[in-house]
C-alpha cells in the first residue's frame, strides 16, 4: 500500500535525522529522532504523512494535530494523488 502524498517510509530516512514536531493548534514543539520513533514508537514501516496524521500534540489539554519538519537535509520524493483514466 502506498500513500497518495508521500511514498517515503520513516525507516528510509537516515537514523540520525532529527524531526521537529510542531502542534498546529498551540504551536508547542518537541524534537524526536528517527531512531527513537522506529525503536520506541514502532512506526518505522509507516509512511511519513500517515505518521503525521496519527500523532497529536503532547499537551494533554490541547491534543491538536501536528506537522513534521526535518532538521537534516533529506530529499523526500513527493507524489500526487493517482488520477483515474477512463478509456
Amino acid at each position: 500500500m502506498s500513500s497518495w502524498f508521500c511514498d517515503t517510509q520513516l525507516k528510509d530516512l537516515p537514523q540520525d535525522t532529527r524531526i521537529m514536531i510542531t502542534c498546529d493548534k498551540c504551536r508547542r514543539q518537541r524534537e524526536e529522532s528517527v531512531r527513537q520513533l522506529v525503536n520506541e514508537a514502532r512506526v518505522g514501516a509507516m509512511y511519513l504523512d500517515l505518521i503525521e496524521w496519527a500523532f497529536s500534540c503532547s499537551n494533554f489539554h490541547c491534543n491538536g494535530t501536528v506537522s513534521f519538519g526535518l532538521f537534516t537535509p533529506v530529499t523526500i520524493r513527493m507524489v500526487g494523488p493517482q488520477t483515474l483514466r477512463y478509456a
